[in-house]
């Protein structure tokens, strides 16, 4: 996979001209008038600054297409304003977003001229300020002079966070490849879930405006006392009604969620699968830079931070004399620090390595995981209460990257499976979200929001320092990678060890696929000479040139890269592809993957590691004559055709379902010992 993303990057690097038009294309689709909503304009800009970072573009070229294209968008809005005047309220599905246009005509009745400027900076109104220019009959010169300017400072603020980070970047890389491929997805994915918030807010929220009414309505003709309470809780009229119905749906979503979790992980659920192989991916992952980073940010989230700042923020709210919000916030930190260790006492799930005693020994829900997003999610609602909604997203998109970046952390560092954290979670969003629906009505309790804030930041930094200083060296030791490669005699290994191997190939989603009908003790690599003879050799590589060859009608079999998949969360050490001489030319093929596995065979006095492995035909489907697909239409061959039977030193096992196992140790002169 990483190859895929150096082959990418280094294409884009390569043609210059290309990613210009693409940056051309994002910064003119965010100022176009409304469309503007749903273009991701930062996430690509952002990527394209890093990428200059990396030195895989030219820094002068991007800001001239990004300027010229932030220029042109702002003019067709302007223009488009301009020409249809007051008609553009009635067009759909302009006409549902009349709010917004209306913010924008405030916005620019405030700031007359210099919104052009300043709007495009602003969230929520710089799709529209444009065109509202244009509208209202805005000097064309004038609007022209701002657009440009605007557009050069717009330029410059949204690919400069980009170079810093892709430079950043290139240097983590140095020191380590895999730290810089690891936050580099974070990032990827704290942009994905930005922009789907953001296109949830914006764009389909206001196709939908009678659904909170409809809601309402249906609440309130129900003849039991909860439903009437809710519904006049929620009315319309009600300004924080809208507040209260997304928590309510946050928590009517994320309760069964976390009960649907707690059915998953039986022992032979998908999900208990799943778990061991994220855990390996990410085990595979790790690095010196990258462990020090997440034990930092693992340490922040400990019982004893979360317990002083949960004091500090509960005692202020005290001293402010807003008793109902802080009884809640009280009951709710009780509530999960009593609720999370019961959970693990009655599940008993075993963690992947031994940290704690009593019931924190136990795996499931992750307390870090609970405890953190309870205490500073309900922190974000008491600072975002009565804020603007731009506001709000930001609080608790702050709020949620270190959330996630301290759930993160627990499955880094082995302390916990994926679906502890997932969990966690569920339950500590419904926690905080039934804390909002709760105190969302409650206006009269004063609470200082910015001294809040500070207070929460300020005792997070002030006892997280403390605890990082006091407990960083011996935590390094605890969350040090651990090695549990199992040892077994070749003996032992060709009597009844090898059953003792996965016999399907497990994925990410915990899904078992193929029959794993290869174990192979050695080094892999020295089988490509070996096997080279029999016509197998290493797939293609994933690079522009190879990955074109899908879209050909008339690409070879052995010119196809093999399609990536994943044992147990573990990456294939070998590849190899051997095209099928008994079928038509060019039309199918065997393709051989070997897999890193968690034993070694001792023979004679090497110790060597033990890979599985398996065999796939794959027939090329060419629709229409215009594209090259592989289809897997055989998933377990014949003993003649896998390709270990071809070594001196393989034999047979069956498996009681009848599938045939073929073994084999690397051929060396230093391994005494003959195989029977």
């Amino acid at each position: 996979m990483t190859a895929i993303f150096e082959n990418l990057v280094g294409f884009i690097g390569d043609n210059p001209a290309l990613a210009g038009l693409i940056c051309f294309a994002a910064a003119m689709g965010e100022a176009l008038f409304i469309i503007g909503l749903v273009v991701p304009s930062t996430v690509v800009l952002v990527g394209a600054g890093t990428l200059i970072g990396l030195g895989k573009l030219d820094a002068v070229s991007i800001f001239i297409w990004t300027t010229l294209g932030a220029t042109v968008g702002d003019a067709l809005s302007y223009w488009f304003g301009y020409f249809y005047k007051d008609k553009v309220r009635k067009l759909w599905p302009l006409s549902r977003y009349s709010s917004l246009m209306d913010r924008g005509e405030e916005f620019f009745r405030q700031h007359g001229g210099k919104s052009v400027f300043i709007g495009r900076f602003v969230p929520g109104v710089k799709s529209v300020v444009p065109g509202i220019a244009g509208m209202v009959g805005m000097n064309a010169t004038r609007f022209t002079i701002i657009n440009v300017t605007s557009a050069f400072v717009w330029a410059l603020a949204h690919l400069g966070p980009g170079i810093l980070a892709g430079s950043a970047l290139g240097a983590i890389g140095q020191v380590s490849g895999r730290l810089a491929f690891v936050l580099g997805g974070l990032c990827v994915v704290t942009f994905v879930t930005i922009m789907l918030g953001r296109w949830l807010i914006l764009i389909i929220m206001p196709l939908f405006p009678n659904t909170h009414s409809v809601v309402v309505s249906w609440l309130a003709r129900r003849p039991d006392r909860v439903s009437r309470w809710i519904a006049e809780a929620l009315d319309p009229e009600n300004p924080r009604s809208t507040g209260m119905l997304l928590s309510a749906a946050l928590l009517l979503v994320t309760m069964p969620l976390f009960f649907w979790f707690m059915g998953e992980i039986a022992p032979g659920e998908p999900m208990v699968r799943a778990d061991v192989a994220i855990l390996n991916l990410f085990d595979s992952l790790r690095s010196p830079i990258g462990d020090k980073l997440m034990v930092i940010v693992t340490l922040l989230g400990d019982g004893i931070v979360v317990t002083l700042v949960a004091t500090v923020i509960i005692a202020y709210l005290f001293l402010r004399k807003a008793w109902r919000r802080a009884t809640g916030v009280l009951i709710a930190i009780g509530g999960t620090a009593l609720f999370v260790p019961l959970i693990k006492a009655l599940l008993e799930r075993s963690r992947p390595m031994d940290l704690y005693t009593g019931a924190q020994m136990f795996s499931f829900p992750s307390g870090h995981a609970t405890l953190n997003t309870v205490l500073f999610g309900i922190c974000a609602v008491l600072i975002a209460h009565d804020r603007s909604r731009w506001a709000k997203a930001s609080i608790f998109t702050v709020t949620a990257i270190y959330v996630i970046a301290m759930a993160f952390s627990r499955v880094y560092l082995g302390a916990h499976w994926l679906s502890d954290v997932l969990a966690g979670l569920m339950f500590g969003t419904a926690m905080v979200a039934a804390f909002a629906f709760v105190f969302s009505p409650v206006h009269n309790e004063k609470l200082g929001r910015i001294t809040l804030a500070g207070m929460t930041v300020a005792s997070l930094a002030l006892f997280g320092s403390w605890h990082v200083m006091r407990a960083l060296p011996s935590a390094m030791e605890t969350y040090a990678p651990r090695s549990e490669i199992i040892r077994m005699t070749g003996s032992t290994w060709r009597g009844f060890g090898w059953s003792q191997l996965p016999a399907q190939r497990i994925e990410l989603s915990g899904e078992t696929k193929e029959p794993l009908v290869m174990q192979y003790a050695g080094d892999p690599k020295r089988l490509i000479d070996k096997l080279a003879g029999e016509g197998w050799r290493p797939a293609p590589e994933w690079t522009l040139s190879s990955a074109s060859g899908f879209v050909e009608g008339q690409t070879p079999a052995e010119d196809l890269p093999a399609f990536p998949r994943t044992q147990n969360g573990r990456q294939p050490a070998l590849t190899l592809i051997r095209k099928d001489e008994g079928a038509a030319p060019s039309d199918s093929r065997w393709v051989m993957r070997l897999w890193p596995s968690r034993y070694a065979v001792l023979e004679g006095r090497q110790l060597l590691p033990l890979y599985t492995g398996s065999v796939l035909h794959e027939e090329i489907i060419r629709p229409m004559g215009e594209f090259s697909g592989p289809k897997t239409d055989r998933q377990t061959p014949e003993p003649k055709d896998n390709p270990l039977s071809s070594l001196s030193t393989s034999l047979q096992r069956e498996r009681p379902n009848g599938e045939t196992v073929v073994l084999a140790v690397e051929p060396s002169d230093a391994i005494p010992d003959p195989l029977p």
